[in-house]
């Protein structure tokens, strides 16, 4: 009996060692720039401007993880049909913005955290005297953060492929992302 105490003392204090070498934070915040290429103007032109992202990530386990993400952009683009129709070439300002949510999968390495993401949710597009349009779109890509600090990362890409599916069409957008990443909670 003595052997058996001895035996489940020694698996739990190996266990309670594992747990705390298991580090992670329970919750990550990012925030930064963006460079967005639109496909979502087919009839018109590719739209690439800059834009916004941030983002917030639950972290269950170690590498797995909830993430809801915004971001938004805003340009012009140029209506090139308005010639053939006898009338002057005109720009129209627009922004998009995207509200995606799902899982992430992270590989946390001494320095550096590699994730890959699939989000799902909603693309709303507003094109200046033309109205609005609220579309299903997904998010699938991934990243590298590099550690600053146990509390602050750098990262240093995020790179998603965007579709978004508006009238039995699939936009193609693409974007590149850097900023920030703020950790709370280690767990």
């Amino acid at each position: 009996m003595r052997r058996v105490l001895l035996a489940a003392a020694a698996l739990f204090l190996v266990s309670v060692t594992a747990e705390a070498q298991e580090e992670y934070p329970r919750m990550e915040i990012f925030g930064g720039y963006a460079y967005f290429n639109s496909d979502q103007f087919m009839e018109r032109e590719s739209l690439n401007v800059p834009a916004f992202i941030v983002s917030a990530a639950g972290n269950v386990t170690k590498n797995f993880g909830v993430v809801a993400e915004v971001n938004g952009n805003y340009g012009d683009i140029t209506d090139f049909s308005a010639p053939n129709m006898g009338l002057p070439t005109r720009e129209f300002a627009t922004n998009t913005y995207n509200f995606l949510f799902g899982p992430r999968l992270t590989a946390r390495r001494t320095g550096k955290n590699f994730f890959g993401h699939v989000l799902f949710g909603a693309s709303r597009t507003r094109i200046e005297g033309r109205g609005s349009e609220t579309d299903f779109a997904m998010a699938v890509g991934g990243g590298l953060d590099i550690n600053a600090s146990p509390q602050i990362a750098v990262r240093l890409f995020q790179a998603d492929y965007l579709p978004v599916f508006a009238s039995g069409e699939t936009a193609h957008n693409y974007r590149i992302s850097i900023g920030i990443v703020f950790r709370f909670g280690a767990k």
